[in-house]
Order: C-alpha cells, then structure tokens, then sequence
C-alpha cells in the first residue's frame, strides 16, 4: 500500500510539472520560466514528503494539498501580477495598522471580565468600608468621654439652664440622609445620567460617614463640659463636691454628680459640636454640587447672582443648625466653630474623590473610574488629538458608563 501511494503521488507530482511547464513555454519569458519552475519545486516537496511518509491520518494529505493549492498562484501577466501583490501586501498591512489602533482606543470600553469583577469587588470593599465606620460611630457614641476638671473661675461657663433641642438629633439625622439623596433622585430622573447618580451616591455618603470619625474621637478624648453641664450634674441645683488645691494654687471642683450617668457623660462631649459637622458636611455637598451643576463658581457662572444664591442657599440651612446649638445651651461657640470646619473639609474631600473642582470648567461632570493604565492611554490620546472626532466620540461612548 505504500509503494502504490508513493507512485501515485510521483505521477500526480510530475503531472503537475507538465502542466506548469506548458505554461512556461506559453509565456515565452525565461524570468517567468524559472519563477514557475521555482513554485512547482516549492509546491511538489512538501506534498510529496508528506505523502511517503509512513503514516495513517488522511487529515495531514488533506491539509498538505490545500496548502499546494492555496500556494500556487495563477498569472495571466507576471508583471501586472506583481504590482498588484504588492499593493494588496500594503492594503493589508494599513488595514491591520488601523485594527490595531481601534482596538487601543476600544480597550477601555471592551472591558474584560477580569476588570469587571475587580470593579465589583471595589464596590463591595466601599460598602464594607461605610458600614464598618457607622458600627464604629455608634460605638464610639456609647463610650465614656475623658473626665476633665473644672476649675472654680470658669463654672460659669457650665451653669447655664437645660433647654430642649432645637433641632434633634433624629430630625437632623434625617435631613442628612434625605436632603442630598432626593437632590441627586431628582436631577437623576431629569437628566437620566446614572453614572452621574452612582458618583454623587458615593460623595455624600463617604461625607457623611468620614465626618462621624473624627466627631466622635474628638468629643470622648477632649471632653469638655457643655454650657449646662452643671445642671446635669446636679438635677436639683445643689452642688455636692470635694474642694481640693492643685500644684499652681488654682482650685478644681471635684463634683460628686447626682444625675443619671448616661446624661452626665453626654454632658462632658461638647467639643465639637456634631449637629455642626454633619449639617456642614452633608448641605456642604450639596452646595459644591449644586453649584458645579449650575457653573457659578466657575467662568460660566460668574456674574449672575440668582446662581450663587442658589448654591449657597445649603450652607445657610446649615448654619442656622449650628447657631441653634449655642441658642439652646449645648454647644459653646468654638465647638460650632471647629465642627462646622470638618464638615466642610469632609464633604469638599469626599466630593473631590468624584468630580473635579467646583472652579474648573469641567465642573459637574464625574470622574470615569478607569484604571491607572487605561486613563493614561485616554489622557495621552485626548493630548495628542484633541481635536479629533473620532476620539472625542469615542471618549464620550467611553465615559456614558460609570463602572
């Protein structure tokens, strides 16, 4: 069986040599003679070594004379023929250039799966993140604040009467989360922009949630008595206390306080104020945004009071809370002071994580979070085509998704 395929695949071979030199002999040119002569050499060998190899699998022959056929060209004109190679050899190396750089400007907005699933990771660790600084709050919160003492020139400070809150706790709480979350539903059902809601959702609440922190650390490690903390300490008016002297000379009241402790200890955590800090930070971010979204801190805006108006209208709201916890004997003025400068600080930070400055001119518009290395290929793409439809379409295909 081997003998009789090694024989017919000698007469097919020379078959095929006939056949080329014909043609040969039609062209009547000796370069194109020896080109042919050169293709039936380069096309016989590799079937006819396949062939006599001693082997079963028909799929090797197969492939052996597809490629003889694929690799034997047909001229009618070598010259013409050439020319035209070519020209199809540089066609096709422009179209592979061009694929090339398509699918460097698509990489980021193909995104593999291996991105995918990092980006849903981060969002879980950032949810993580905030639940774990709540639970930290609360206990905090229950927490004894450090006991200082009071000196006998300055229980002045300390003797105001008890008040109830002017604006309580739970109510503030509320306008805290309610405030900047129906502000985003409501431009989000106008403008539909979900990548935009996603981003503003993430500010406020990192505002809200990394302002609590260092409230809280500070209210227990300071501890400094409330204006009213003397009728905590004693209900019914009537101080119970040991006088002692200290080194420099100065008397300190040591009170025996007869009220319930929980109120006590609450009494000793005035610096700073917390109704301050979170009115600060959560209407702080809605000013920053708000603003951005009108432009009137930026050179679109500027000029047209009715926008500053508007953007400022949430820092009043929440300076009014905070002149209301010095009206009702709970806070002195420093603490107002310095809660109201970390709210803002937090909310300014946390909205800077998302959006650029409120005085750029990009300002309203979130960050797309890509990573390192995509950013930088977009970046340096916008710099060196920046007025280029093709990226800028791109780009804007790129950034209408917000993971």
């Amino acid at each position: 069986m081997l003998h009789s395929q090694s024989a017919e695949s000698d007469l097919r071979s020379r078959k095929c040599g006939k056949q080329v030199n014909n043609n040969n002999k039609q062209g009547g040119d000796d370069d194109t003679s020896s080109w042919l002569d050169e293709v039936a050499q380069t096309t016989r060998q590799p079937y006819t070594e396949l062939i006599t190899e001693p082997t079963h699998n028909t799929q090797l022959t197969e492939m052996s004379a597809a490629t003889t056929v694929k690799s034997t060209p047909h001229r009618s004109n070598p010259g013409e023929g050439s020319t035209k190679e070519l020209e199809s050899e540089v066609d096709d190396d422009d179209m592979w250039r061009n694929e090339l750089q398509q699918k460097d400007l698509l990489l980021p907005e193909a995104e593999p799966k291996q991105q995918e699933s990092s980006k849903k990771y981060s969002n879980v660790a950032d949810i993580v993140i905030r639940i774990m600084i709540v639970l930290a709050f609360f206990k905090l919160e229950t927490m004894n604040a450090f006991k200082r003492e009071i000196h006998v020139e300055e229980l002045w400070l300390y003797k105001n009467p008890i008040r109830p809150d002017i604006v309580k706790s739970g109510d503030l709480l509320f306008l805290v989360i309610a405030v900047p979350f129906g502000l985003t539903s409501l431009i989000y059902a106008f403008t539909k922009d979900r990548r935009d809601f996603r981003a503003a959702s993430w500010a406020w609440t990192l505002a809200v949630c990394m302002n609590s922190i260092p409230t809280s650390l500070l209210k227990i490690t300071v501890g400094r008595p409330r204006p009213d903390f003397f009728y905590r300490c004693f209900p019914d008016g009537v101080m119970v206390l040991n006088e002692t002297a200290s080194a420099l000379g100065s008397a300190l009241l040591d009170f025996n306080c007869t009220g319930k402790p929980s109120i006590i200890n609450e009494g000793r955590k005035s610096f700073p104020s917390g109704h301050s800090s979170f009115a600060f930070a959560s209407f702080g971010f809605v000013t920053y945004y708000i603003g951005a979204k009108l432009h009137a801190f930026d050179a679109r805006g500027r000029g047209q009071t009715w926008r500053i108006c508007i953007s400022v209208l949430p820092l009043i709201v929440a300076a009014l809370v905070a002149v209301s916890r010095t009206c009702d004997y709970h806070h002195h003025w420093q603490d107002v002071t310095v809660g109201g400068l970390i709210g803002i600080f937090c909310g300014y930070f946390s909205y800077r994580q998302y959006y650029p400055s409120i005085f750029s001119n990009n300002a309203g518009k979130p960050y797309v979070r890509w990573p390192k290395h995509k950013r930088s290929e977009t970046d340096s793409i916008e710099d060196e085509v920046p007025n280029s439809e093709v990226c800028s379409s791109l780009l804007s295909k790129q950034t209408s998704k917000w993971f």
